[in-house]
């Protein structure tokens, strides 16, 4: 079953993560498809913690936190569980990867339920 990640604002544009979760939304209604709201999960995390950078140095693609918070925000979108104290931390510092599961079920809970 198809499903469309919303992708996330460029580090040095954050503005731009209004209109790919408008289009995104919009694109997934339309057409019956899931929508895994990464993008929103990023400006959450950016904005409750912004010492956990989720970019790699080009501003464009993931950090590893961002790729752990991406995988966090699709387990929960798909399976409709919280990623809450899931053992697996991706190598990263278990406070860092327990702040990335609780933004992604904060977004999800945002996203799905409000």
């Amino acid at each position: 079953e198809p499903v469309l990640m919303m992708t996330w604002a460029y580090k040095d544009k954050p503005e731009m993560v209004d209109q790919l979760s408008e289009e995104y939304t919009s694109a997934g209604n339309k057409n019956g498809i899931l929508v895994l709201p990464v993008g929103l999960a990023y400006r959450n995390s950016m904005e409750k913690y912004p010492e956990i950078d989720l970019y790699h140095t080009d501003k464009r693609h993931p950090s590893k936190a961002g790729t752990y918070l991406s995988a966090c925000v699709m387990f929960t979108s798909i399976f409709k569980t919280s990623p809450v104290g899931n053992p697996y931390i991706f190598d990263l510092d278990s406070d860092i990867a327990l702040k990335l599961q609780r933004i992604a079920w904060l977004t999800y809970k945002q996203y799905y339920e409000d």
